[in-house]
């Protein structure tokens, strides 16, 4: 099992959390941190506890193959995420402390993806495979080779995968 922002699971779990009795926001937060990278959902209350094995203030989970450590963005009705996923099914994220910092040994075959997924349902809309290969670097032991957060304008998404392009 892998451990992942918090729980364990799989594979990569899109959850979202409802946004006080509101529903989804209609904000969009198009960028890591949000709107000018501040953090702040403006006029939205926030749920500040959640619970993703008892769906406490959960309204959606969807299951997305790979690993990232990236946030997902929203904009408008979708929600974008990117992943990458190994070939290699022993690849995973280290988690807690430990010593050594040793760069992971995963050199297998990966796709970089990005996907849409609808914001109110969790479905996955559609999915763009960005690159296809080995690594040309290897990846610290508790990241992913997808850790760039997307950024789109309402008109196209943005991912960097690092060494493998945008």
């Amino acid at each position: 099992m892998k451990r992942l922002w918090g729980f364990s699971c799989v594979r990569v779990f899109v959850a979202i959390c409802l946004m006080g009795s509101a529903g989804v926001s209609a904000q969009n937060w198009p960028m890591f941190r949000g709107p000018n990278a501040s953090g702040v959902a403006d006029g939205t209350p926030t749920a500040v506890t959640w619970n993703v094995a008892t769906n406490e203030n959960i309204l959606w989970k969807t299951p997305v193959e790979g690993v990232a450590v990236s946030s997902p963005v929203v904009w408008g009705d979708r929600v974008f995420v990117s992943a990458a996923v190994s070939s290699d099914p022993a690849s995973n994220i280290r988690t807690g402390l430990y010593g050594d910092v040793e760069p992971a040994k995963d050199v297998s075959k990966h796709v970089w993806k990005l996907l849409a997924l609808d914001k109110r349902t969790g479905k996955i809309v559609w999915e763009r495979i960005a690159h296809e290969g080995v690594p040309k670097t290897k990846r610290h032991p508790k990241s992913s080779q997808a850790s760039a957060t997307p950024v789109t304008d309402g008109q196209r998404v943005v991912v960097s995968f690092g060494s493998e392009g945008m």
